[in-house]
């Protein structure tokens, strides 16, 4: 089943290999490293959260000039480049003894983690045949849930010794991953000639059926009303994120009865479901046509996930069991296929000599939800209750209008005009 997830082509293969690689990494830290900021390094947990929203902000306005930079000498050598920077990052938590070293390297890290990500969509779309872009991206979705799966499992085995070398074990490791994928990803590149280094060379020439490489004179994506349009609306498609992972946990808290580790097991159905939807849902998406057609209809399990959560609310706990995992499946089910659409329309609706910097604001809507989306959640959609869902689900659809309206009116304005057919005009005999 595993290889049915990865891409079709060898390169595709590659990324997916340094795509779980990455997961693994970024796993084992997310669910171990805190316990030794926190536990060992004495720093408190306050200012641990302090130093996450601050990341998280400049993660939000980190792509933009790394989208810039990518736009001038090429994703392939950004991406890498960011990668190791990456890797150095954690390797320095190794040396951190106090909270201005903690702050200093998380914002690194979470910096060119966010500036790093729409280049890899980037790259995908230099390297793979357009029929297999979008099949590609989900590959890469499915293989870094197992990846992260895996890799709050593997960090059990830190947080079982608990001692301090067995998490500068975790850092060591975490940097000698990060380098691996950057030398995967650039053998990657090699193989397919695109640029690795840093002079300024043109472009090779794409294979049959890939898009060629983004270049420099394109206009910017700031000033494309219908891209910015599509971007906002994508953020606010994006709090089924910060529903999933931080309302639901705490709604379920709310309900007298329910088990203590439901939440544990609703989100284990969302990562089974996902490794199983993205791949296959990925085909229905080729074309602005087919992705709009798909964006429409991942509004739909959205909008029925919100009224679910909302007629559960207070009720006993059978129904509340059965209704918070109808939920969750319709939620994961719409969240997959939003994500495929948006992939598909992003890049095509991006210009193709500024795909870099289209795809980076693209993708400063995930780290907006990343700040916005916990606070509306647990301010305004929880206690708000059964008015807080519907709310919710309005902004769903709103949402959705707007992106299929800036995608569908840049397809039309991007469609190459009819050809004239000449007409013959028989000479009077």
């Amino acid at each position: 089943m595993f290889a049915s997830l990865l891409p079709a082509s060898r390169n595709g293969r590659v990324i997916a290999c340094g795509a779980a690689v990455d997961a693994i990494a970024v796993g084992m830290f997310l669910a171990a490293a805190t316990l030794y900021f926190v536990g060992i390094v004495g720093i408190p947990a306050v200012a641990v959260g302090g130093a996450l929203t601050a990341a998280n902000v400049l993660g939000l306005l980190s792509p933009a000039p790394f989208g810039a930079l990518a736009g001038r000498i090429g994703a392939l050598p950004v991406y890498v480049g960011l990668t190791l920077v990456r890797a150095a990052g954690f390797v320095s938590y190794a040396f951190v003894e106090e909270y201005v070293g903690y702050f200093a390297v998380t914002c690194l890290i979470t910096a060119a983690t966010r500036a790093a990500m729409p280049l890899l969509q980037v790259i995908v779309g230099e390297l793979e045949p357009e029929d297999q872009r979008t099949r590609t991206m989900a590959s890469l979705r499915a293989v870094s849930n197992v990846g992260m799966t895996a890799g709050f499992l593997l960090a059990a085995v830190i947080q079982a010794a608990g001692s301090e070398a067995a998490f500068v074990a975790l850092f060591a490791f975490n940097g000698a991953a990060f380098v691996a994928v950057a030398l995967l990803i650039a053998g990657a590149g090699r193989s397919a000639g695109l640029r690795t280094s840093l002079r300024k060379s043109p472009p090779s020439s794409p294979g049959k059926g890939r898009t060629t490489a983004a270049g420099t004179g394109g206009p910017s994506p700031y000033r494309d009303r219908r891209f910015v349009t599509a971007a906002l609306a994508n953020s606010v498609l994006l709090l089924n994120d910060s529903i999933l992972f931080i309302l639901v946990p705490l709604w379920m808290t709310q309900q007298a009865g329910l088990p203590g580790g439901a939440s544990s097991v609703v989100l284990a159905v969302n990562t089974v479901l996902t490794v199983v939807l993205q791949v296959y849902v990925a085909r229905f998406a080729q074309g602005v046509a087919k992705a709009l057609r798909l964006l429409r209809l991942a509004c739909l399990p959205l909008v029925l996930s919100c009224v679910l959560f909302a007629a559960a609310d207070g009720q006993g706990v059978v129904v509340a069991l059965v209704a918070v995992v109808l939920a969750v499946v319709a939620l994961t089910v719409g969240e997959n296929l939003h994500a495929v659409a948006a992939w598909e329309l992003s890049y095509e609706m991006a210009h193709p000599r500024s795909r870099p910097q289209y795809l980076s604001l693209f993708s400063m809507g995930m780290s907006a939800q990343l700040i916005v989306g916990p606070f509306l959640m647990t301010a305004f959609v929880l206690p708000a209750g059964t008015v807080g869902w519907l709310v919710v689900a309005l902004l769903f659809v709103a949402a959705t209008a707007a992106f299929s309206i800036a995608a569908r009116a840049s397809g039309e304005r991007a469609a190459p005009p009819a050809p004239v057919v000449p007409t013959t005009v028989s000479s009077p005999s």
